[in-house]
This record gives structure tokens, C-alpha cells and sequence, in this order.
């Protein structure tokens, strides 16, 4: 009778804490996103990319955000929302960079403000993007550093083509004669 009040509490003492651990609550951010991210959202960022993530927003006033990358050919992106995480319904540029492009998009939770430098440029770019709705504003600084241009194709080296041998016609021979193919005759729709 007492080994199976042992057995019992010795199964009690290994469940209990896994019992409390389901269901304890986890106050840690939810990292991902409750709407739908794309694969081909995630793909195309430059390799070096440093920018503040979901940085604070204040309507009716400018942010100013600092990013510095390397122009490889690929974006970088910040992530702005509206409280909730909630994306904004739109992006207005209202001062366009000078050396690159910029896209405004969705991806899940968040809007993505993306920056495209111009192919070898290195130097300083800024733009300003209003958020809508509201009159909420984000300046970027963006500093380029140097980076590797994205591979191209190689060339393709060309083959050398096989030496063809030459055919003279023998004097006595006849030349070769040569008749255009005949075209078929176009059918008649019914």
C-alpha cells in the first residue's frame, strides 16, 4: 500500500511542474504576424542592412530614422505600424530620394518603407514618407556603403565549332542544284 502512495507522488511531483507550464502565461511580444507574410516579401534584402525596427511614431510629427547599408543590389527595409501591431493603409513619398527608390508595402502586421540604392552609388540619400491615415511622417537617412554588385550571368565562353571541310566541285561534276521548298497551300475556314 505505501509503494503506491510513492508511485502517486512520484508521478505527481514529475507532472506538476509541467502542468504549471502549460499554463502559465507568456508576456514575451508575439514575434510573428497575425495576417498573412509572403515568401516573396522576405526575398531581395541587401546583405548588410541596419536600420531601427518599428521605431516610435507620433502623429502629426516627423521621425527621423538613420540607415546605413551596403549596396549589393538589394533593400532595406523599416517596419513601421499603427498600435496593435496594425499596418498603415497607405504611404505618400513626399520628398523622393535622390540616388535610389522607394517602395511602401505591406508585410503582414507591419507597413515596410524599402530603400533600393541606385547601382554603385555610395554617399548619403534621405527621403520622407507620410503614413496614412493621420499625418504621421518618416524621414530616412540613409548612409550607402560600398558593397558587391549582385552577380551577373558569366559569359559564356563560345564553342569553337568544328572545322567543316571544304568541297570543291570536280570540273567534270555537275553543279548541285537547289529548289525552294514548296509552301502548302492555305486552307479554307468553313
Amino acid at each position: 500500500m505505501m509503494s503506491a502512495f510513492r508511485r502517486a507522488g512520484l508521478w505527481l511531483a514529475l507532472l506538476a511542474p509541467a502542468a504549471l507550464a502549460a499554463c502559465a502565461k507568456n508576456d514575451a511580444p508575439l514575434s510573428q504576424s497575425a495576417r498573412p507574410v509572403y515568401a516573396a516579401d522576405m526575398m531581395g534584402a541587401a546583405k548588410s542592412c541596419t536600420v531601427a525596427d518599428n521605431p516610435r511614431l507620433v502623429d502629426a510629427q516627423q521621425t527621423e530614422v538613420p540607415m546605413t547599408l551596403g549596396n549589393d543590389g538589394g533593400w532595406c527595409g523599416l517596419r513601421v505600424s499603427r498600435p496593435g501591431p496594425e499596418p498603415f493603409d497607405a504611404g505618400l513619398l513626399t520628398s523622393r530620394a535622390a540616388h535610389g527608390r522607394v517602395r511602401v508595402q505591406a508585410v503582414g502586421d507591419w507597413t515596410r518603407i524599402d530603400y533600393i540604392p541606385d547601382p554603385g552609388f555610395v554617399g548619403e540619400d534621405s527621403f520622407v514618407v507620410r503614413l496614412l491615415p493621420g499625418s504621421t511622417s518618416v524621414r530616412v537617412n540613409a548612409k550607402v556603403e560600398g558593397g558587391a554588385q549582385p552577380a551577373t550571368a558569366a559569359a559564356v565562353p563560345a564553342v569553337a565549332q568544328p572545322a567543316r571541310p571544304v568541297v570543291t566541285p570536280a570540273a567534270n561534276s555537275a553543279k548541285p542544284v537547289t529548289t525552294p521548298a514548296k509552301a502548302a497551300p492555305a486552307r479554307r475556314g468553313r
